[in-house]
């Protein structure tokens, strides 16, 4: 299996529309769908508004890489 590291900025979403903080989360999986349902449920590990039902997490992939230090730069191609 191909592994590819994606980053994911996940907004945790109120069903009246609120807003709270974004988590960044990274997932290696090879397939977008899945990697996209991983970084939800990174998220929903993260945080704890996942106890309650009317949180929604909306995940954004980042166009950025990790350098070995850990930290996010932004490319362009």
């Amino acid at each position: 299996m191909v592994s590819k590291l994606r980053i994911w900025r996940v907004v945790p979403t109120n069903q009246i529309g609120v807003q709270a903080p974004a988590l960044l989360v990274e997932s290696t999986h090879g397939v977008f769908e899945k990697a996209e349902k991983e970084a939800i449920q990174l998220a929903k590990e993260l945080s704890g508004l996942s106890r309650f039902d009317n949180w929604n997490f909306v995940p954004t992939k980042l166009s950025v890489r990790k350098d070995n230090f850990g930290r996010y730069w932004n490319y362009h191609q």
